[in-house]
């Protein structure tokens, strides 16, 4: 019988960006557990902080990626 409710496909990068976002919490002096205690304002700050660079660092990651297939390419 079909499944109604399959589970959710994980963005295979997902894992790699939240361990970007905890990098970024420690560079901060945060953990995911300490940012519980920033206020609203606080938290978003430095959430949207966190996300950005985890965006750039996965942007750094795949260039690179690219990069070296491209040099590897036979011509």
């Amino acid at each position: 019988m079909w499944n109604d409710n399959p589970p959710p496909i994980e963005d295979p990068h997902a894992a790699l960006e939240r361990r970007f976002i905890d990098e970024f919490l420690e560079s901060a002096g945060h953990t995911r557990r300490s940012t519980e205690d920033l206020g609203t304002r606080d938290l978003s700050t430095l959430l949207r902080a966190a996300s950005m660079y985890a965006s750039l660092r996965l942007a750094e990651i795949e260039c690179r990626a690219r990069y070296t297939d491209e040099i590897h390419r036979p011509s």
